[in-house]
């Protein structure tokens, strides 16, 4: 367990992360379960008497996250609840703790009721999310890139999967599959050494494994290039540009550089091109998804733009590999960068987060060397990287040519 001490914040986090090896038949179980496991408890038997008793520890909130992060799939559930000390009610503490035991650990075979309405949920997700167009379109962005490879399968499951699971079946997964995960604990706020006392009984669900890394060698062999129509009056464009440089690597540093060079920020040269030159974008980001391999562009443009915008982005970045920054471009990144980094230690959201990427990625840098890294960096540093960028795959999901308001 790991206790991330500030006196900066009167919330206690309190941060259960369960990992497993990446294995897309069991996206939906795991889908499932978040859903499940945080809906109910043996001592308050639904949703109602939960969040009664949620709101009695005032005002305590439970929520999760799933996602897949290098070769681990990972359930992330965080509690977040007032202080205690500053309560004056240490022993709140006991009440917290038991929900955790009881949310996650030995539990009984799940209630059908709440079972069937996880299962609503999760077929209404995937059904509905032609409506949520862009995260639509990025995840068929991820199924073009990877294939096969997990790392291109919806994180909900498929909806022939979520029709056709049992309650049997879910439960067997979070018996012997779920109840075997690799556990890390994370705890971050004002803790005192009696509060910690009182936490260190959930040290005893701390688990460890040795997965064996999963293969990601798909780097296709030429251009793939896609487009897809629906009912709406915008286009997403979508650049993956593959880029081999994992987070221990000494260019990772410049490899964000380069991104916020791209796409990153509000002075990047696509944003500036598309929405100030050209008038011909109203949203325009990159990001480096390193543990993918991945640079991602997107621009989202009117409809009728789509052919100019996809063509002005192709020459853009092109030119940009070639040429590289100028040295106030590189400057002007470099101070952005910072900002964001400094800017995210103001948040207690992000400190558990930030530690567990470390741990997962076994590495562990100081403020300090991180912006030392991101100083050193210079230009022929920055041309190398570029260099090494190259096109894979590229997406519209578009109104087409025959929309009409």
């Amino acid at each position: 367990m790991i206790f991330l001490k500030t006196k900066q914040y009167q919330a206690i986090h309190i941060s259960f992360y369960f990992i497993d090896k990446i294995e897309s038949d069991a996206f939906l179980y795991r889908f499932l379960l978040a859903r499940i496991l945080t809906s109910y408890t043996e001592s308050y038997l639904s949703k109602q008497a939960l969040t009664k008793k949620l709101n009695a520890l005032y005002g305590m909130f439970i929520t999760n996250h799933v996602f897949v992060l290098k070769d681990f799939h990972v359930m992330r559930f965080n509690f977040v609840f007032p202080n205690p000390e500053i309560l004056g009610d240490l022993e709140m503490m006991d009440d917290v703790i038991n929900i955790i035991k009881e949310m996650f650990f030995n539990r009984p075979y799940f209630k059908q009721s709440i079972f069937d309405e996880a299962k609503r949920y999760t077929m209404n997700e995937i059904e509905s999310k032609k409506d949520h167009k862009f995260a639509y379109a990025k995840e068929k962005l991820l199924s073009y890139i990877f294939l096969d490879h997990p790392y291109g399968k919806p994180i909900t499951g498929t909806l022939d999967e979520a029709e056709s699971v049992s309650l049997i079946e879910t439960y067997d997964y979070y018996q012997n599959y779920f109840s075997n995960n690799m556990v890390k604990i994370y705890v971050s706020g004002d803790i005192s050494t009696l509060l910690e006392e009182k936490l260190d009984t959930l040290k005893s669900f701390e688990k460890d494994s040795n997965y064996e890394p999963i293969l990601l060698d798909h780097m296709h062999q030429s251009i793939q290039n896609y487009e897809e129509f629906l009912p709406m009056g915008q286009a997403y464009i979508f650049f993956a540009y593959y880029l081999n440089i994992h987070r221990k690597s000494p260019k990772y540093i410049t490899s964000l550089l380069v991104n916020m060079l791209i796409a990153g920020y509000p002075e990047s040269i696509l944003y500036k091109l598309l929405r100030e030159t050209y008038f011909l974008a109203y949203d325009v980001d990159s990001k480096y998804e390193h543990e993918r391999s991945y640079l991602i562009l997107y621009a989202g443009v009117n409809t009728d733009n789509r052919k100019l915008a996809y063509n002005v982005i192709i020459e853009a970045v092109n030119n940009f590999i070639f040429d590289g920054p100028t040295c106030e471009q590189l400057d002007a990144a470099k101070d952005y960068l910072k900002n964001e980094i400094f800017s995210a230690l103001d948040f207690q959201d992000s400190m558990i987060p930030r530690a567990f990427t470390s741990d997962i990625n076994g590495f562990s840098e100081s403020i300090d060397v991180i912006m030392k890294q991101i100083d050193d960096v210079v230009i022929s540093d920055v041309l190398e990287v570029l260099s090494m960028l190259k096109l894979a795959t590229t997406y519209i999901l578009s109104g087409g040519d025959v929309y009409e308001v």
